[in-house]
């Protein structure tokens, strides 16, 4: 991932990242590819909480969901 810092991450797997620009990307270890964005560090924890509670179903719908 380029230009991104790293912020943190979940205890369920969820990464966060923060864009140059001041966006933030979410993404999952076990789908790194696929990535969502968010416009604060609060929306994004929430994003990473609706990614944590769709791969227990699917992860594309998860993502696609967000």
């Amino acid at each position: 991932m380029a230009d991104l810092s790293y912020v943190g991450e979940t205890a369920g797997g969820c990464r966060i990242y923060r864009e140059t620009s001041g966006r933030y990307v979410v993404n999952h270890a076990e789908n790194p590819r696929q990535r969502a964005h968010a416009a604060t560090l609060a929306s994004a924890y929430a994003l990473c909480r609706l990614l944590e509670m769709g791969l227990k179903s699917s992860p594309a719908t998860a993502l696609q969901q967000a």
